[in-house]
């Protein structure tokens, strides 16, 4: 089946579930089919405008939600789930609701539809059999849930999506529709707090949910209401809760070539097996994770051993088991990495290798160089060494800037402002080896989502080589997390990524000279976010001479003998910040 059979084939399978109400797959079959299409997208580097993948359910609704309603990200192995994720409820698998109260009375009821509009059913809604018809608050309430049923039937999910479809509300009542939900929307409190509430409101929750219901899966999630804001969404999924899910994933066999370890943020030292390249789902792989330390001891792994691995809806795949033990005389040991990455370690709960002699610099470097490229003013190393500032994550978490007086506001309001920086600037300001503003943006261009970075492995970017990508790849897997946790943007707009796409800069070659209140590269770099191409040397093909210094120098007389357009830095240092040459 190629990529456009299958846009058609799950839209077509869309339609009939939220537009007909039907069901005329099974789960694991759309699963399949949707997870082929991940998949393929992520091999070929784009998407079709019309494909499922960049929306939920399908595209037509008639009353818009009074805020978009996310889909959960699947995975398939428990040791794909954050730490911070300590709730579990099940994954009921019924029909989606939203309900909203307006001054304690049912107001509306909507099917989820696309997740940006859906079908008005609230004259349905007021004979669900459990359904709150008031509740003692006076201000909106927004609840999603799952319509179920106490009915003995067979096929549960068409016979209560149909009953949603149904003009007939004695017919409905006879479907005995129960509700069960999982979520209130645009309150400030944790998930517990939230859903006991509910609870004292009449409402059945996942919680204290029926086992007699039918479940597709265990949804785990943040309690804390801040880090749900913090981690935010993506455009499909909430960022703060995932769905574990049950299948048979495909695997692939391979031969370790070498076993990276590189070092996270927080000191834990984190290994990636290099494979022979092996086609797993459609993609090309050539790396695995192995997670920690106590991973490759227990299973003995080592370069030239045979393994088998799964994607399970990951860009790197996972480590299953070891299939045959190739190179009998290596042993990895914890000398053996401390030798590779330069540095004693300590070994926690006999399964994680973590620095204790990294450099101390380090953090503080990262976090000198990340407020350098997202142009955070006015904080300097006076500031971090009196707010006792150590990493990128400290900036956003910091409340006591009055410490730092007057200066403080100042720089409250330019982190505020770091929020909005385009993605690609975060990208470069994360101390990726070899990633500044120029590469970012080559590669935004192609990927424009941080959660799909690891798919540089298989991209043809023009300028980005081999030893860009494998940077990239060997700095992720232990720097991935806390990224996740800046409030900052992870995805480059359309109308960014077409800045320089459509510029009309893209035959501007300049050479810069003089002293300038910055570094030549750093200036290099701004100029390549507008397409604009420098030469260290001056010659007849540059357009402009960029010029900080004396207008005597030999490169401003060659400029003059060639016709080349001499810019002064000085003085027009505004615009040539913002690519305007001509």
């Amino acid at each position: 089946m190629n990529y456009q059979e299958l846009i058609e084939k799950i839209n077509n399978y869309n339609y009939h579930y939220y537009d007909l109400s039907e069901s005329i797959v099974s789960d694991e079959e759309y699963d399949s089919l949707y997870d082929a299409l991940v998949s393929y997208e992520k091999s070929q580097g784009w998407k079709d405008n019309n494909s499922p993948t960049l929306r939920v359910g399908n595209d037509k609704g008639k009353v818009k939600h009074y805020c978009k309603l996310y889909s959960l990200n699947k995975v398939y192995n428990s040791e794909e789930i954050n730490d911070n994720f300590i709730i579990s409820t099940p994954k009921i698998d019924g029909a989606n609701l939203c309900v909203i109260y307006k001054k304690g009375k049912l107001h509306l009821a909507l099917t989820r539809g696309n997740g940006e509009y859906g079908d008005d059913v609230t004259y349905l809604a007021t004979n669900i059999t459990n359904m709150p018809s008031n509740i003692p608050l006076n201000e909106d309430v927004v609840v999603v849930g799952e319509c179920v049923t106490d009915n003995d039937v067979t096929n549960f999910r068409n016979y209560v999506s149909g009953a949603l479809g149904l003009k007939n509300t004695e017919e409905f009542k006879s479907r005995n529709i129960v509700f069960i939900a999982h979520d209130w929307l645009q309150v400030e409190k944790d998930y517990t707090d939230r859903m006991n509430m509910l609870e004292e409101f009449g409402f059945s929750t996942v919680l204290n949910v029926s086992d007699k219901y039918p479940t597709d899966g265990t949804v785990y999630r943040v309690n804390d209401y801040a880090k749900e804001k913090l981690l935010g969404y993506t455009s499909k999924y909430p960022k703060f809760a995932v769905a574990l899910k049950k299948r048979e994933t495909e695997t692939a066999v391979s031969t370790i070539q070498e076993i990276i370890w590189s070092i996270g943020r927080t000191g834990a030292v984190t290994p990636v097996a290099v494979i022979d390249e092996v086609i797993l789902e459609e993609a090309k792989i050539n790396r695995v994770t192995l997670h920690n330390y106590g991973m490759v001891v227990s299973h003995n792994l080592k370069p030239g051993d045979t393994i088998e691995i799964e994607r399970a809806g990951s860009v790197i795949p996972k480590f299953i088991k070891k299939i045959v033990d190739n190179n009998h005389s290596y042993k990895i040991t914890k000398e053996l990495v401390e030798k590779e990455i330069g540095c004693e370690t300590r070994l926690e709960n006999n399964i994680r290798l973590v620095t204790v002699d990294r450099d101390k610099n380090h953090d503080i470097k990262q976090l000198e160089y990340f407020i350098k490229v997202m142009g955070i003013k006015h904080l300097g190393p006076a500031s971090l060494e009196k707010t006792k500032l150590s990493s990128i994550p400290d900036l956003y978490t910091y409340k006591d800037w009055k410490l730092l007086g007057a200066n403080g506001e100042k720089i409250k309001e330019q982190i505020e402002i770091s929020k909005t920086k385009p993605y690609h600037v975060v990208l470069a300001s994360l101390g990726i080896p070899g990633v500044g503003l120029s590469t970012s943006k080559l590669i935004v261009k192609e990927i424009p989502k941080f959660e799909n970075l690891a798919e540089i492995q298989n991209a043809n970017i023009k300028n980005v080589g081999a030893k860009t990508k494998e940077n990239v790849l060997n700095w992720l897997p232990t720097n991935q997390e806390w990224v996740y946790t800046l409030p900052v943007s992870l995805e480059e707009k359309i109308e960014n990524i077409n800045i320089s796409t459509t510029s009309s800069n893209n035959d501007i070659l300049v050479c810069i000279t003089g002293k300038m209140d910055m570094t030549k590269k750093d200036l290099e770099d701004i100029l390549a976010t507008y397409n604009i191409q420098t030469s260290s040397t001056l010659t007849k093909k540059c357009n402009f001479l960029i010029n900080a210094g004396e207008g005597t120098s030999s490169k401003c007389k060659k400029a003059n003998e060639y016709g080349v357009v001499i810019l002064d830095y000085w003085k027009e240092k505004s615009k040539i910040l913002k690519g305007q040459l001509g």
